[in-house]
């Protein structure tokens, strides 16, 4: 009987842990709680997935993972225009940008949903991060530096008060270098590969499809992003992992020190300046 109600209590307790919340139409974010003593820092995740695919669920390593670190976690869900198609060299780049657009529209309506209900959430925020992994890195960036921004300002506006304290970006790329400058900079740890055949590490055309192709659309990834930064000498942790491709877009569900770090460096103010760590975390 004592094991029984172990057991009742401990999925009791795992099913408070994660909860699934409606932020817009059918769309939802996995709210993961802070496991232990809460650490007072809140993150909101964007799943990858080439814009056709991928499951909030499949990020729970990640969220787990930040949660027993006292974390408080967002993994949202958003609209995968190009679910059942492909965002390879034969789709057309306005459809690219359409289905990039989209997601940044999403997600900007969730970061607002979690920023007006702070106090329930428990988020405080002055210390909310914003994380993507591949195609959620690229909706995070665009996010922060926002190409898409003037058409529709009812829906960002919000957005020109800065609203995340810093950014975690794995393999991800801007469309447009030009949208980010020094005053709207956001702390960031970048961590790429420097042979992603997917997401170009530094500035080159997404998939690398040639120019002839329907949907050439030039990239700007992590090393122009940070070479930006360090110019300005702004604060930005670059992971430069040699040799290793598109499998660094997964690196958050091991490389929990070193976001730690960064994270806690961030909200206690310490100096980070311009930083790249090269030949981490070989295969």
């Amino acid at each position: 009987m004592r094991f029984l109600f172990f057991c009742c209590l401990l999925c009791c307790s795992l099913a408070q842990a994660q909860t699934r919340v409606s932020y817009r139409d059918s769309l939802y974010l996995d709210h993961y709680r802070p496991q232990g003593k809460p650490n007072g820092m809140s993150v909101m995740f964007i799943h990858g997935g080439g814009f056709t695919g991928g499951e909030t669920a499949n990020q729970k390593p990640f969220a787990e993972g930040m949660s027993k670190r006292g974390y408080n976690v967002f993994v949202i869900s958003y609209r995968l225009y190009l679910k059942g198609s492909s965002f390879g060299c034969n789709t057309v780049t306005p459809e690219k940008l359409k289905a990039i657009r989209l997601a940044v529209e999403d997600a900007a309506d969730a970061a607002k949903f979690i920023l007006s209900r702070a106090d329930s959430f428990r988020v405080n925020p002055g210390q909310f991060f914003l994380a993507g992994s591949s195609a959620g890195a690229e909706t995070a960036l665009q996010l922060l530096y926002n190409p898409f921004a003037a058409a529709d300002p009812a829906r960002f506006d919000y957005f020109k008060t800065p609203r995340f304290c810093g950014a975690l970006i794995f393999a991800g790329a801007l469309v447009d270098i030009n949208t980010m400058q020094p005053a709207n900079w956001v702390p960031m740890l970048l961590m790429h590969g420097t042979k992603d055949q997917l997401v170009p590490f530094g500035t080159a055309s997404h998939h690398f499809c040639p120019a002839t192709s329907q949907g050439w659309m030039m990239l700007f990834g992590s090393k122009t992003i940070y070479e930006k930064g360090k110019e300005w000498n702004k604060p930005v942790v670059l992971y430069t992992y040699n040799g290793n491709g598109h499998e660094v877009s997964n690196y958050m569900f091991r490389e929990f020190d070193k976001m730690d770090t960064f994270m806690r460096n961030v909200v206690t103010g310490k100096k980070i300046g311009a930083k790249e760590v090269v030949g981490v975390g070989m295969k």
